[in-house]
């Protein structure tokens, strides 16, 4: 497998996607520039537009001469007079073993080939959708889920990323599962149920804030951990949908606005059973009580 690799500025990057795509060349590669801000709600961010980026490009080579036949289509399609590298990259090294994570609660999160003593794993294979198990968030949010016995109970992940969160409610006796996005994770969520055995999960794909989510049936148990305001705005969905005796797990919350959102979800109904916090990161268990 070859690499071609070039610097862009950041502020091209779609023009050139284009014409790339135009010669035939889709498998590309960079990392967005940003910058981190702080607000009420934790963490943003906004790209930063006018910065140099390096672009990585696979073209689908069987040799080096190839690859450097593709360079020049490249240089005389975008018009490039800078440096292009050309590396060939070793497959088997394609992807970064994913190192284990311990929750600290005799579970652990790691690979199908990883076998541990006197530990329960959850099985797992990153796909690149957030809810990796590596966050404070995500592991405080498992370490309550994995302390629950879930049977004959169906539960709702609001903003399910990697499923995670849903396939440890699954793997703790849950009697149905829906992992609900607004990007289709379909595949990784399914690719780590499989990985665990698991036949109560399903996916559901809609943007809840701009379609209605027609409710069909109650779920026992709603977990939503993509930060305070987004929290706040799908309150109206998670009411329609909890049990009137339901629990609700809400993470992405940070120390210094969580009892403002929280002041707002108690209001709704909501009285909180314990929290805990990981470094600036909040997390609350909340039952409902209406």
């Amino acid at each position: 497998m070859f690499e071609i690799s070039f610097i862009i500025n950041h502020s091209n990057i779609e023009d050139i996607l284009e014409k790339l795509e135009e010669i035939g060349l889709s498998s590309t590669y960079y990392e967005t520039p940003f910058q981190v801000t702080i607000d009420n709600n934790g963490y943003g961010y906004y790209e930063k537009e006018d910065e140099d980026v390096l672009l990585k490009v696979y073209p689908d080579c069987e040799s080096e001469d190839e690859c450097l036949k593709v360079i020049d289509r490249i240089k005389n399609t975008l018009k490039l007079d800078e440096d292009i590298n050309l590396s060939e990259i070793n497959e088997g090294n394609w992807q970064e073993p994913f190192e284990p994570v311990d929750l600290k609660n005799g579970w652990v999160i790691g690979e199908p080939s990883l076998t541990l003593e006197n530990y329960k794993k959850i099985n797992f294979e990153p796909q690149g959708s957030f809810g990796t198990g590596l966050h404070e968030t995500t592991q405080d949010m498992l370490r309550f889920i994995l302390d629950l016995d879930f049977s004959d109970k169906k539960v709702l992940d609001l903003g399910a990323g990697s499923g995670i969160l849903g396939i440890g409610a699954a793997l703790k006796n849950a009697a149905k599962v829906v992992a609900l996005d607004i990007r289709d994770v379909t595949m990784e969520v399914m690719h780590n149920a499989a990985l665990n055995n698991l036949t109560n999960v399903e996916v559901l794909i809609k943007d809840v804030t701009k379609e209605k989510l027609e409710v069909k049936e109650k779920y026992d148990v709603v977990f939503i951990n993509i930060g305070g305001e987004e929290t706040l705005a799908s309150m109206e969905l998670i009411n329609s949908v909890i049990e009137s005796n339901g629990i609700l797990l809400v993470s992405g919350l940070v120390e210094w606005s969580y009892e403002e959102v929280f002041k707002q979800i108690e209001v709704q109904g909501y009285s909180l059973v314990k929290k805990t916090k990981s470094n600036e990161w909040v997390t609350l268990f909340l039952q409902r009580s209406i």
